[in-house]
């Protein structure tokens, strides 16, 4: 029989005292993490992460030497969460990239690593222009290693499925604007005032116009009514539909040497907002149409409001190509009702016209 050896109540102790210090920092961090995200950087203070904490101020002291060592502590903790839990994971589904897409959105925008709280630290270091060396020095590293990883799933998707037509850098570049679109929003609004499901379809609805076969049934299709020429579309796919579209065109306009930019969804009469080489800014107001529409699409185009509509034409089922024409607002709102033919003949000049010419 093993005699009984006493435990070393020394050991014992060191160890809870260093799981005790691990805990009260973290704490410190997670209440910097609460106060920048209520006062930003500048005005973020010792007594305000504190309080936040309910710990004593001469504590902080223990751990970090300085408010930027705190405030440098914060972001670090964010920057490696992602790491770990967005960018980790993805690694080991590179070989799968239709997979490894769809979680890459489903992870981008879970609760709990995109809460307004934590999104809003990442906006208020890029931001206010004295913290960005420290988040260029933090994050830089990861941003590019995230960019990378996403073209790096884009260009194995499209060497499997040999769609070598499609551009591989605008591909993920739109990916990425779109989920950087909704983390603005996130960083924006409270929880209860964000639709996440929503967001994900839109994030999902731009991959499928890329790719309409891989992810055509990884979401519920839309539901459709009405047996006339023109039917009808429930007004919140209409919305995230033309949302994705929007996005498309700003990453197509971007990559023809006209930075675009989509807009907030409260900006009236138009979706994106392009900047002209030595030009006016062009407002442009996107659409997207289904084949399952049918043959005709109404447009309510108001000159005042927008200089060009955008058609997204989105095919029923491979082997079709989605088509993209970018028209006139002044010429469309001589029509009432535009068939796909008119847009295919009539409007044939303004296809894939990302240089925003008008003639």
């Amino acid at each position: 029989m093993m005699p009984f050896e006493k435990p070393d109540t020394n050991s014992l102790a060191k160890a809870g005292e260093k799981l005790s210090r691990v805990r009260q920092r973290q704490k410190l961090v997670d209440a910097c993490i609460s106060a920048l995200y209520q006062h930003g950087p500048s005005r973020t203070t010792i007594d305000k992460v504190v309080a936040i904490a309910d710990m004593s101020p001469g504590i902080v002291n223990f751990y970090f030497e300085t408010k930027a060592a705190l405030l440098v502590a914060a972001l670090e903790f964010l920057a490696d969460e992602f790491e770990e839990r967005v960018l980790a994971p993805l690694q080991a589904l590179r070989d799968r990239p239709e997979v490894a897409l769809l979680r890459l959105i489903d992870l981008y925008l879970d609760p709990d690593i995109a809460s307004p709280r934590k999104v809003s630290v990442w906006y208020a270091f890029w931001g206010e222009a004295s913290a960005r060396s420290e988040y260029y020095s933090i994050c830089g590293k990861r941003d590019e290693a995230f960019a990378d990883l996403v073209l790096d799933l884009v260009q194995r998707l499209i060497l499997q499925n040999q769609a070598l037509h499609l551009d591989a850098d605008g591909v993920a570049l739109g990916l990425i604007g779109a989920l950087e679109m909704i983390w603005q929003e996130i960083a924006f609004h409270d929880e209860a005032e964000l639709d996440r499901p929503g967001a994900r379809l839109r994030c999902v609805a731009y991959l499928r116009s890329v790719f309409p076969v891989q992810f055509g049934s990884t979401a519920a299709p839309p539901q459709f009514s009405g047996s006339g020429p023109i039917a009808t579309m429930p007004h919140d796919e209409c919305m995230r539909m033309d949302n994705a579209c929007a996005m498309l065109v700003a990453g197509e306009l971007t990559f023809a040497g006209v930075p675009a930019m989509k807009t907030t969804e409260s900006w009236p009469g138009y979706n994106v907002l392009a900047q002209q080489p030595n030009g006016a800014p062009q407002r442009i107001s996107v659409r997207g149409l289904l084949a399952a529409f049918g043959k005709a699409m109404v447009f309510n185009c108001d000159p005042a409001q927008s200089d060009w509509v955008a058609v997204v034409l989105l095919p029923a089922a491979a082997p079709e190509r989605r088509r993209i024409f970018i028209m006139p607002s002044k010429r469309v709102s001589q029509e009432s009702v535009l068939c796909v033919e008119d847009i295919e003949t009539r409007f044939a000049a303004f296809e894939n016209n990302f240089n925003l010419k008008v003639t």
